[in-house]
């Protein structure tokens, strides 16, 4: 993206770099932490569609916004397993996820990365700035309380 403003965050999990990789890489969980932040829509995951190899190539999400029925679907574009995950939103929105050994388990960071319209639009309705630490601490919860 050639004109974009991105937005970064990150938390210590304890828990190493795979499980929480593991943890990230199903849409079902970034859909439940995504639905962790405050506002007006649950997402809904729909269809999952994956390669031959099991790696998710894309998956569909349904919200409500502003009273009305909102859909996108999330594609993989890049998939480096044990450090990175990239999926494009179709209303042109980049959710970035990336984990990295640190001290006694792994730091996790979630990068948010789109145009200058959409960060106008996310600051008036989604306010990603300000509620990702709430999907942040759904994700270090969870998969702390794994076995």
């Amino acid at each position: 993206m050639t004109t974009s403003a991105k937005h970064t965050h990150s938390i210590h999990v304890d828990a190493p770099v795979e499980k929480v990789f593991e943890y990230i890489e199903v849409p079902g969980n970034i859909v439940a932490a995504m639905n962790a932040m405050p506002g007006e829509g649950e997402l809904v995951l729909g269809e999952v569609d994956q390669k031959p190899d099991g790696e998710v190539a894309d998956y569909r999400m349904t919200f409500r916004e502003l009273g009305m029925h909102m859909h996108t679907t999330m594609t993989r574009e890049e998939y480096m397993p044990n450090e990175r995950i990239t999926d494009h939103s179709s209303l042109g929105v980049d959710h970035m996820f990336s984990v990295a050994p640190e001290d006694t388990g792994t730091k996790l960071t979630y990068a948010w990365d789109a145009t200058k319209l959409m960060r106008m639009i996310d600051a008036t309705l989604f306010h990603t700035d300000k509620h990702i630490g709430e999907a942040l601490q759904h994700v270090k919860k969870e998969v702390e309380a794994l076995p």
